[in-house]
């Protein structure tokens, strides 16, 4: 009986179900009440009763003083949940995850979970299997059982199959190039240098613009670096707290998200859901990525850049006042920060949670922080005329410097649209839909890698988005290398301005009347 692993099949209890039990260290209490069922064969509790009594016999002989039977899953048939079930449970009361089909109650989990109760009540009440292979070590899986409540039946955006062979020999690869090097993918001294500098240049573009108000050549100078901080901000430091990139500390990451609402006046909550939850685990995908949300089809749009969307005439120019548009990008978020939390409660097809408190103060006291210091007070030092023109300069600087650098990687011709069947599943392993959705360019640019934020390695971050941007130069030979072996196309341009053309030529096309087929 040392090893003796007894599966007893409780067909009569209505659902085919395998209980395995092993010997360890407990109690047999939970297999007699498997034991008292009703409706159990009367073969089965003969099997159960001689099984405990062969337990207990080695146990008086001392061959096994800390006999434990070990029920591995409940005989009795566990419930289902529908995705609108799930969606319920979303708060810190009760909070409910799905990953692969299967259902987790981690509400008990909040507080012991190591990437923090935030990060895990942004995912409560959803399906959220692509972020949690994106960013846990395969084993972690294993911590998730205690946790499984039930299966989930149906689906509310669309679902990937296993991953494949590329995606797991790839995250072999990466994770023995770290061990091999002796370093932490998340520890990078030198990205709080740039943070620490990027602060800097902000602080000092805003305080020149005051200091420097009579002389509207050094004002400009300033604006422009304020403008340019404030882009670097959203790439760096914001970018890396809202994907767990920097430390194994969740306060360091909200600490980072935290510059972003503080300084730019923009929400990195809102971020979160639109630009993790939804964006990541869904990209390109019309009607589950936020980034490419647009109106209906039949109803015209600023832009159209997507075959799906219905051609109008207005279409013909936007590859022109595409860059004007961009340069409203900022002032367009921060407005509609307020609309999603409070009006719509969703980001495109992804669902706002109920914020809590803080999450509250946070929204509402940076943006009326971010209008005083930025708006209000220059005018002591200028007239609020050039209050207003340094205002809306800077922040077009930022918002286009913003804009060009993540449109170049996914808004482009060369990468892939995907489309589910109708039953929601989008038949290709998601690492490599990752690889066919996004184009890299420039990857050797130390200079473009850090204006960018190493956006220019999209396809790296895509990938493994819980690497600091630090060591994305390491890791993107290695993806390019396996997306080799496995006869995987890797879309790439060598110039960041051929990557920006790439854009606009993608409007260009889309901007086009279609040729009517006979």
């Amino acid at each position: 009986l040392s090893s003796l692993s007894l599966s007893i099949s409780l067909s009569s209890l209505g659902k085919e179900t395998q209980t395995t039990v092993r010997t360890g260290h407990a109690a047999l209490s939970p297999l007699f009440s498997i034991f008292h069922s009703k409706g159990l064969q009367l073969r089965t509790r003969f099997r159960i009763l001689w099984f405990c009594w062969g337990c207990l016999f080695q146990n008086f002989l001392g061959r096994h003083p800390r006999t434990f039977i070990f029920i591995s899953r409940h005989a009795m048939p566990l419930p289902t949940f529908t995705w609108e079930d799930v969606a319920a449970c979303n708060t810190e009361k009760h909070a409910l995850v799905s990953i692969r089909n299967k259902v987790y109650d981690v509400t008990k989990f909040l507080d012991q979970h190591p990437g923090g109760r935030t990060q895990l009540l942004l995912g409560a009440g959803r399906d959220v299997t692509q972020v949690f292979e994106s960013y846990h070590k395969e084993s972690t899986k294993s911590v998730l059982e205690k946790f499984y409540v039930g299966d989930l039946t149906s689906n509310e955006l669309p679902t990937f199959p296993e991953p494949s062979k590329f995606f797991t020999t790839l995250k072999e690869r990466v994770n023995q190039h770290f061990k091999s090097t002796n370093q932490d993918p998340k520890h990078a001294p030198w990205m709080y240098v740039r943070y620490v500098f990027i602060l800097s240049l902000f602080i000092a573009g805003f305080i020149g613009q005051l200091v420097f108000a009579d002389s509207w050549g050094l004002c400009w100078v300033s604006s422009t670096l304020l403008g340019v901080a404030g882009a670097l901000i959203g790439l760096m430091p914001m970018h890396d707290g809202s994907h767990f990139a920097v430390s194994h500390n969740p306060n360091v990451w909200n600490m980072l998200g935290s510059i972003h609402d503080v300084f730019n006046g923009c929400s990195h909550l809102v971020w979160a859901y639109q630009h993790t939850l939804g964006h990541h685990a869904y990209t390109n995908i019309d009607g589950a990525d936020p980034d490419i949300m647009t109106s209906k089809p039949d109803i015209p749009d600023i832009r159209r850049i997507k075959g799906t969307q219905t051609w109008f005439s207005r279409y013909l120019k936007q590859h022109v006042y595409a860059p004007v548009l961009y340069t409203l990008l900022s002032i367009k978020t921060r407005l509609q920060d307020l609309y999603i939390v409070y009006v719509l409660k969703m980001d495109g097809p992804i669902r706002i949670n109920p914020l809590r408190t803080e999450e509250h103060a946070m929204i509402v006291g940076s943006k009326l922080w971010f209008f005083t210091y930025r708006v209000i007070f220059p005018m002591l030092f200028m007239s609020w005329q050039q209050s207003l023109v340094l205002f809306f300069y800077s922040d077009a600087v930022s918002a286009l410097w913003l804009a060009l650098a993540f449109q170049a990687s996914h808004v482009v011709g060369e990468v892939a649209w995907p489309h589910p069947d109708k039953d929601g599943v989008i038949h290709q392993d998601w690492a490599e839909m990752q690889v066919a959705t996004t184009m890299d360019y420039s990857t050797n640019s130390w200079l473009v890698t850090f204006l960018t934020g190493a956006l220019n390695h999209q396809v790296t971050h895509h990938l493994f988005p819980g690497v600091c941007q630090y060591y994305y130069r390491q890791v993107t030979p290695i993806v390019v290398q396996t997306c080799k072996d496995f006869n995987i196309p890797y879309n790439y341009k060598d110039t960041f301005s051929e990557a920006i053309g790439a854009h606009f030529n993608h409007l260009y096309n889309l901007g086009r009347e279609p040729v009517k087929s006979d």
